[in-house]
C-alpha cells in the first residue's frame, strides 16, 4: 500500500500527474504512466527533481510530445537518447521543479526488464528502472501498470546468483595491499577500496533477492536498512572505511568482506567461495 505522502510529495505527485494528463489524446489505448524517486520515498527536499516515466505502442513524432510537455511546463532543456531507438529521457521545469521523463516504447520496455528476469544481467543501469517500477505509483495505465510491477516483483534467484557471482569474480587484490601502502597510491588504494565496497554491496543485494546498480547511488543508508541478511552498521562502517587513513581502511574492508562471505556462506546459493577466501589470507592483519 503507499504511504502517505507529505506536503512536498503531493506537490511533485500533482505535477507528475498533469505531466501524464497532458499526454492523453495521443494513443490513451497505450499510455502508461508513472511517477518514482523521491517523490514516493516521501523524501522530496528543494534539490529534488520528479522522476517519471511515460509509455506507447509507438512514441509519436517528437514535435507531439514536446507539445505535451509545453502544455505544463516549459520547452525540453536537455535530452539523452534516441527516439528512434525505443526510447529517450527528457527535462523540463513545471512550476519551478524539473520534471525528468523517460520515454519508452511498450516493447522497449518490456525488452529492457527482459535483460534482469529472463538473460540474469547482473550489472546494468537497467537495475535502477526495475528498483525504480518496485515502489512507483501510477498516473496512466492503471491496470497495465499492476501486471509490470508484479512481473518486476517477481525477482529471479538466478538474477541474485549472477549479481554473487559477478561480485566475485573481480578479486580484491589483497596480496598488493602490503606494497601499495608503502608507495604514492592513495589515488589507487582509495579506488580498490570503493570498489570493494559497491561489489560487497551487489552481492548482498544479490543474496536478499533487491535491484542494485551502482550507478548513482543516493541513498546509501536507505538501501543498506532494506537488505535483511547484511553486516551490522553496514552503511555506517562503509562511509566509516572510506574516511580512514589507508592502513585503517583496508583493516575494516577486509573485516567488512569477510562477514559478506560469512552470510553468503550461510544463506547463499551454491557459489564457490575458496578463490575469495584463499585470497583473504595474503592480508597480514598486523598491519593494523
Amino acid at each position: 500500500m503507499p504511504i502517505a505522502l507529505s506536503d512536498a510529495a503531493r506537490r511533485h505527485v500533482a505535477i507528475a500527474q498533469r505531466v501524464a494528463d497532458a499526454h492523453r489524446g495521443i494513443d490513451d489505448a497505450s499510455l502508461l504512466s508513472f511517477v518514482s524517486g523521491s517523490t514516493v520515498d516521501d523524501l522530496v527536499d528543494e534539490r529534488s527533481d520528479v522522476d517519471m516515466s511515460v509509455v506507447f505502442a509507438v512514441l509519436p513524432d517528437e514535435a507531439v510530445l514536446r507539445a505535451a510537455c509545453r502544455g505544463v511546463g516549459g520547452d525540453w532543456s536537455w535530452t539523452l537518447g534516441h527516439f528512434a531507438d525505443g526510447g529517450a529521457v527528457v527535462g523540463f521545469h513545471a512550476d519551478g521543479v524539473e520534471v525528468q521523463i523517460g520515454y519508452s516504447t511498450t516493447a522497449r520496455l518490456s525488452e529492457d526488464l527482459d535483460e534482469l528476469l529472463l538473460r540474469h544481467n547482473p550489472d546494468t543501469p537497467l537495475h535502477k528502472l526495475a528498483e525504480g517500477i518496485l515502489k512507483a505509483r501510477a498516473l496512466a495505465g492503471a491496470g497495465q501498470f499492476a501486471a509490470l510491477q508484479a512481473r518486476v516483483a517477481a525477482f529471479p534467484p538466478e538474477l541474485g546468483l549472477a549479481m554473487i557471482r559477478h561480485g566475485l569474480a573481480t578479486a580484491m587484490p589483497w596480496r598488493i595491499v602490503p606494497q601499495l601502502l608503502q608507495r604514492d597510491a592513495g589515488l589507487w588504494m582509495r579506488e580498490l577500496q570503493v570498489d570493494a565496497c559497491y561489489r560487497l554491496l551487489l552481492m548482498l543485494c544479490g543474496l536478499n533477492g533487491r535491484y542494485f546498480t551502482r550507478f548513482q547511488v543516493k541513498r546509501q543508508a536507505r538501501l543498506a536498512m532494506l537488505l535483511q541478511r547484511a553486516p551490522e552498521q553496514l552503511a555506517q562502517r562503509v562511509d566509516a572505511l572510506l574516511a580512514a587513513p589507508h592502513r585503517h581502511a583496508f583493516t575494516r574492508l577486509h573485516e567488512l568482506e569477510g562477514e559478506v562471505l560469512e552470510l553468503l556462506a550461510r544463506y547463499g546459493p551454491a557459489v564457490d567461495l575458496s578463490g575469495a577466501l584463499l585470497r583473504r589470507k595474503h592480508f597480514p592483519p598486523q598491519l593494523d
